[in-house]
């Protein structure tokens, strides 16, 4: 069996692929089918690790394989540079590019400031299984620039931090990039059909199930459809079929139709609402999410006062929250225009607040943001080419995710754009409790009393009045209810 992922925000999709031959670690090319990193991680051996006996010159790193002049090292920073890089002496020694460390969000313009990191430290390889293979695959894995997510550049400092530590020992300080990492931890893990040990496992096993990665167990093709789109009306507060799929495929499930184009005001979409009854509006918390640092933040009313923050659309950085915007991925207008129209106010108050999923709400550049406005990708995509794929492929996920329809000119432009990116293979995932939309008005409408007490902290309702309402523990003005019982309030 041979695995690779594809990592996709916090979802990540392992592609398995099936061999009758061997326990040769070699790539090779076969059919390939998507699993989740749990079920991935159920192929696992768990063992005691296999001491002694390591030495890093067993593994042979930063050759030249293809025998063009540059090292494994080199090939590394040249493929993940952000700009062109420059390269100096016989040895193609890369002096300078641009470099995103992933595990602490950090950028480099410097060669000599990264480092290359095996994901899985050529120690650990060595602890859980390739003490016993021959120098050639010990050489094939320590260069393996066949799976990219085997080699990563790292802040020179944190690389070291890591060292050979296992997830049940180190995890990136870039908490939104945790649940990749750990996804790729596995992917490498059976594609050199290596073990863990018990605390390796079940560290990493806990870990990936509060990633959310449990939700969904099917295995399908990749070049299979997802989930059709159903024409039956569901209300909010529903718990929609979970999507899984490659990008192309989750594409070919949306409906290519003409955009409805009048009545559109912003108001229409109640946003940076404390849906969750915490104090904090939704601009504060997707602000306290993507910080890359711990932030500061005033207790009185939640407003975030400082943080550090990575605009993934230009690949700028800021700490001042002043130069970030809060991005809907796909813009209020747009997706009034592609179905929203006909939702209810709870409706569109839950996608403007949308938290249950990080591709929707992206904290951003805000010039850049307004560069963007509203435009879908037919006339518009980030400054940073190399974000372009994944841009995309949240921009399906978001539309798909919500039922959300595509005119015809931003359907082919996306699908010019996915296959260019190598659509069957870029892998993604829709999480399954997502609040289910209609594009009709329910045949029936079960309406909330207003001031009565309910559950859960949080829901959404309607009342006959056609006003929404929130199932909160505070009034709207912020004053905590006597009781401390949640209670239907206009939302």
């Amino acid at each position: 069996m041979k695995w690779r992922v594809v990592v996709h925000g916090v979802a990540a999709i392992v592609v398995l692929s099936c061999s009758s031959t061997s326990e040769n670690v070699s790539a090779s090319s076969q059919p390939v089918v998507t699993v989740p990193p749990l079920e991935g991680l159920t192929q696992v051996v768990v063992a005691n690790e296999h001491k002694g006996g390591y030495s890093r010159s067993l593994f042979s790193e930063n050759k030249d394989l293809d025998k063009d002049g540059c090292n494994t090292r080199a090939e590394v920073l040249e493929r993940d540079s952000l700009l062109p890089v420059k390269k100096s002496g016989t040895r193609c020694t890369v002096a300078s590019g641009k470099w995103l460390s992933a595990y602490d969000g950090r950028t480099w313009l410097l060669g000599r400031d990264v480092q290359i990191d095996h994901l899985v430290s050529l120690k650990e390889v060595w602890d859980s299984g390739g003490w016993a293979w021959s120098a050639a695959q010990r050489s094939d894995y320590a260069n393996d620039l066949g799976n990219r997510i085997t080699l990563n550049v790292a802040t020179k400092s944190e690389n070291a931090k890591k060292g050979e530590k296992d997830p049940s020992n180190y995890l990136p300080p870039l908490v939104s990039y945790r649940c990749a990492y750990l996804a790729n931890w596995v992917a490498v893990k059976v594609q050199w059909k290596l073990s863990m040990d018990q605390s390796e496992y079940g560290r990493t096993k806990k870990l990936l199930q509060g990633c959310g990665t449990t939700s969904t167990t099917s295995t399908s093709s990749t070049t299979s459809t997802s989930t059709p789109r159903s024409n039956t009306s569901t209300t909010t507060g529903g718990v929609a079929p979970a999507v899984e799929g490659s990008t192309a495929a989750l594409l070919a499930s949306i409906v290519v139709e003409n955009e409805h184009t009048s009545g559109y005001v912003r108001e229409l979409f109640p946003h940076w609402k404390d849906l969750d009854g915490d104090s904090c509006d939704t601009r504060e918390e997707v602000l306290i999410r993507d910080s890359l640092t711990k932030v500061q933040v005033d207790p009185f009313g939640c407003e975030v006062v400082a943080g550090d923050w990575l605009s993934p659309y230009d690949g700028a950085r800021w700490s001042d929250k002043s130069n970030i915007d809060i991005d809907h991925v796909v813009a209020l207008k747009e997706a009034w225009d592609s179905g929203a129209w006909a939702w209810t106010t709870a409706q569109r108050t839950l996608f403007a607040n949308d938290l249950s999923d990080a591709r929707t709400l992206l904290a951003v550049t805000d010039s850049v943001n307004q560069s963007k406005s509203d435009k879908d990708p037919s006339n518009w995509l980030p400054p940073l080419a190399s974000y372009h794929c994944t841009y995309i492929s949240d921009w399906v996920s978001v539309k798909a995710r919500w039922k959300l329809s595509m005119d015809q000119s931003e359907y082919g432009r996306v699908k010019k754009i996915v296959e260019g990116c190598g659509g069957s293979s870029v892998a993604t995932s829709i999480p399954s409790t997502v609040s289910s939309v209609t594009t009709s008005a329910p045949s029936t409408v079960k309406y909330v009393s207003p001031g009565a007490f309910c559950t859960p902290i949080g829901a959404q309702g309607i009342a006959e009045s056609k006003v929404s309402y929130l199932c909160a523990t505070t009034s709207a003005t912020g004053a905590a209810y006597a009781d401390g019982r949640a209670r239907w309030r206009k939302g």
